[in-house]
């Protein structure tokens, strides 16, 4: 594989781990060397992952191959990284909170901290919804711009159809 190639698909694939560790926080609280390289830009850049065609790179690459790849560039991908940084965050955040009795200070706080972390899981869910819809607006747009056949077309149709249906399937499934 080429290094543009590879860099390509690390993007893409750096992308679709970042959607599914925001979807699933749990499975991966415990990945100390991802949580390391979410923790900044260049960490992701420099992140590889063997299993799942994820090699590292210079942060300059992420970002040029990342506007010419993604809908909304960079800024998008960066997003991705914050969110699920902060999903793994209350992941822990949660597991460390002491229970305490609603009617004592100790258990308001507890419960003003379980709220902040419900409202925080569903800004990352609308944040992915966002990022989604955004994808849908530019595979509407390539259709739209397709010179083929109307046969053509179609397939270009039902590819994009079953890949946003199974991106839906993925997030719907993970977040419950």
């Amino acid at each position: 594989m080429k290094v543009l190639e590879k860099n390509q698909t690390k993007i893409l694939e750096t992308e679709k781990l970042l959607k599914e560790i925001i979807t699933a926080p749990t499975e991966f609280k415990n990945d100390e060397e991802l949580l390391k390289a979410l923790k900044s830009q260049s960490g992701i850049a420099r992140y590889q992952n063997q299993e799942r065609n994820i090699t590292p790179c210079s942060l300059n690459t992420v970002k040029s191959i990342s506007e010419a790849l993604l809908e909304r560039g960079f800024l998008s991908l960066d997003e991705l990284r914050i969110n699920a940084k902060l999903a793994v965050e209350a992941v822990h955040h949660n597991e460390k909170a002491s229970k305490g009795n609603k009617q004592t200070v100790v258990g308001l706080n507890h419960k003003v901290s379980e709220l902040e972390l419900e409202l925080d899981a569903t800004q990352r869910s609308n944040s992915l919804l966002t990022a989604m819809v955004s994808e849908l607006r530019s595979r509407l747009k390539q259709l739209a711009n397709h010179e083929g056949t109307v046969e053509e077309r179609q397939e270009l149709y039902r590819v994009h159809n079953r890949k946003i249906e199974a991106q839906m399937n993925f997030t719907l499934n993970g977040e419950l």
